[in-house]
């Protein structure tokens, strides 16, 4: 008798809705499963960083440039060219000097690197790319309120360009100043990008 009964629990086993048994999830598992899915590409979209496609052409890309007319004028820094070459000014004549919303031609760019006078460093290839990538989301980056914070110091201004198809013209990054007036892009793109060109020799207030 037990081994007719066992037999029987065997069959009716065997019979019973696969979900109930837990071999096969229930359809609020699966749209359980599906809302995390979709959720984490989500995430990861937003996560993903924007390329930069820059123009084959473009002349410039990153800019130093430091004023000041407290003792006598003085202006100088320097640019780093599509091949990732940092080229020094001093004292040019006639500089087109970018400004926060504002665009600068493809005329303009070569005419403020053809003011270059000497080469003073080469940017390590993947550095470049890797760095390159940082401007379109530094470009969207919110400005910080700017504040006084010395005397006689000048202005000591990094900034990037990014070309805007519509416009057919570069746009003028701002991304950091320091000097008399303080001033950051809020960015973290822009935060990376300052604490690398720092390191190519710019006059910088420490905190």
């Amino acid at each position: 008798m037990l081994y007719f009964r066992s037999k029987f629990e065997h069959e009716r086993r065997k019979t019973i809705n696969p979900e109930k048994r837990g071999l096969v999830p229930n359809m609020k598992t699966v749209k359980y499963i599906i809302i995390v899915m979709a959720a984490l590409a989500l995430f990861m979209m937003a996560c993903e960083k924007e390329i930069y496609d820059s123009p084959d052409d473009q002349p410039v890309y990153f800019e130093w440039h430091y004023t000041n007319h407290a003792w006598g004028f003085q202006e100088y820094g320097w640019l780093i060219d599509q091949g990732g070459t940092i080229r020094s000014f001093n004292q040019p004549l006639d500089y087109r000097p970018g400004l926060k919303g504002a665009y600068l031609t493809l005329e303009d760019l070569e005419h403020n690197l053809g003011l270059t006078d000497s080469i003073i460093g080469k940017v390590d290839s993947t550095d470049f790319r890797k760095y390159t990538n940082y401007i379109p989301d530094a470009a969207k980056g919110t400005i910080g309120k700017s504040r006084s914070v010395a005397a006689d110091a000048g202005s000591s201004v990094l900034s990037c360009y990014m070309y805007d198809p519509e416009m057919n013209a570069y746009q003028y990054v701002f991304l950091a100043q320091s000097g008399d007036w303080e001033q950051f892009n809020l960015s973290s793109e822009a935060e990376k990008l300052v604490e690398w060109l720092t390191e190519f020799g710019v006059f910088w207030l420490s905190d």
